[in-house]
């Protein structure tokens, strides 16, 4: 059985979704026979592009003079199948080298088979290689009058200049959620699927303006949609997704700002197993559709903008990193110090030594903080140094002969613990806590360092 996405796949221009200003253009063109011989079709994931680029094809191939296309025609209905000799697809994503464009560029020069024109889509354009672009330059820079090429990328920006000063562009827009909310509730129906509001909106927000996602998910809940309701938090869970409930926690708590809260909440998430690339998605769209909700209302944006830069940042740098809670923990870092980057530390009223690296191994008895006693001296170190605060909260501590130790994961995390500014915070809060007085140390569990992203987020700690 086909997915939804392909057995409700547009077939006329009149059931596109989102893309009138595209629509309307292609629609004059064709009136008056003004085709470009090059077009770009820029834009997200599942917005239409493809889809309009083979409606495209088949307009200009229509054997209705009238109503183009129509859909009905025999070069229309094999556009459709498949199975039009003149359409030529090309994923650009596994055909990328200067060997295919030469042979698109030699087979170029033939008069169609059956259709009016040749039609060329390249999806994924951006992939091609600097050489492959050199080759399909020379063609575009003089077609031949029966070609028209039709290149779909989500990152234009990789498109040279060259090929796009001789193109049409035209950029997708995302969906919007009432669109696209819309368009699942109407395929929902078609089905027989029992859809409610609260699902449809999960939906909605899962798909992130994509068209093509949104019913690809309502595809994935379908079998539990047949003859009964699906509630939220089921459908949450088949989808693999966070709840609503943990993504609303997080952006509350940073919102707060309390930055010893945020990283202790997502350690409760590690210890709970949450999969932190879809639980940052997943926060990326809720602070999107309140972005985009403060604009629509005419309210303040700052707040959210930043964050959800910095939530995309860490998307980012996750790639990257060996610890999967990690680029979460420094966004949360960098927005508390952009709340209060100002606040410096008490200066200690005693001496502090400058501890050894290692931490005692003898048989002396070893003394475990309380959870209460750790929390205290954390939250007190926060309000002094959040960055310090913060690494922390992500250490191993323990108490013996006298001496705090710390254990960490990176040397660039011991050099913070142990340079003199943070040594006189943290001696000086612990000290404030415990009620007596107390070395510090610090030893590396795994000797790595992760480079240049933490040291320019902790700067001098």
């Amino acid at each position: 059985m086909a997915t939804l996405y392909r057995k409700y796949r547009p077939q006329t221009f009149d059931q596109i979704m989102g893309q009138d200003h595209v629509v309307t253009t292609l629609r004059k063109a064709l009136e008056l026979d003004r085709v470009a011989h090059a077009y770009l079709f820029a834009g997200a994931r599942g917005v239409g592009k493809t889809t309009l680029a083979r409606l495209l094809a088949k307009a200009v191939n229509c054997l209705d003079k009238k109503n183009r296309p129509c859909g009905k025609c025999k070069n229309c209905l094999e556009i459709a199948a498949g199975k039009f000799v003149d359409l030529i697809e090309i994923d650009a994503a596994s055909n990328r080298g200067i060997d295919e464009m030469r042979d698109l560029r030699d087979k170029v020069q033939f008069a169609p088979s059956v259709g009016k024109k040749r039609v060329y889509i390249i999806d994924e354009v951006h992939m091609l290689t600097r050489e492959a672009f050199n080759a399909l330059l020379k063609t575009l820079e003089e077609p031949p009058a029966h070609t028209l090429f039709i290149f779909a990328t989500t990152e234009v920006h990789k498109v040279p200049a060259t090929i796009l000063s001789r193109c049409q562009r035209f950029d997708f827009r995302l969906g919007t959620k009432e669109a696209i909310k819309k368009n699942i509730k109407q395929l929902a129906e078609k089905e027989k699927l029992k859809l409610t509001d609260d699902v449809a909106e999960l939906i909605v927000r899962c798909a992130g303006g994509s068209y093509r996602d949104a019913q690809s998910i309502l595809d994935q809940l379908s079998s539990h949609l047949v003859g009964k309701e699906l509630d939220v938090a089921k459908a949450a869970k088949l989808l693999n997704l966070s709840t609503f409930e943990q993504v609303n926690e997080f952006i509350d708590k940073l919102k707060r700002g309390d930055l010893g809260k945020i990283i202790s909440y997502i350690g409760e998430l590690d210890d709970k197993n949450v999969d932190f690339g879809n639980f940052t998605d997943s926060v990326i769209v809720e602070l999107r559709r309140m972005m985009i909700d403060s604009i629509m209302e005419g309210g303040d944006i700052n707040w959210t903008k930043e964050t959800l830069e910095e939530i995309a940042k860490a998307k980012r740098i996750a790639q990257s990193t060996p610890i999967e809670s990690l680029a979460l923990e420094l966004a949360a870092v960098e927005l508390a110090q952009k709340v209060d980057g100002s606040r410096e530390p008490d200066e200690p009223k005693t001496p502090v030594q400058r501890p050894t690296s290692k931490c005692p191994t003898s048989n002396a008895q070893l003394t475990t903080l309380s959870s209460d006693q750790r929390q205290a001296i954390q939250e007190s170190v926060s309000q002094k140094n959040m960055a310090l605060g913060a690494l922390l909260a992500l250490a191993g501590w323990k108490v013996d002969q006298g001496q705090l130790c710390f254990t960490v994961e990176y040397p660039i995390y011991k050099d913070k613990i142990l340079s003199q500014k943070s040594l006189e915070i943290i001696h000086s809060c612990a000290t404030g806590v415990l009620g007596e007085k107390l070395s510090i140390s610090c030893e590396v569990e795994k000797p790595t360092d992760v480079g240049e992203e933490i040291e320019a987020i902790f700067g001098d700690a």
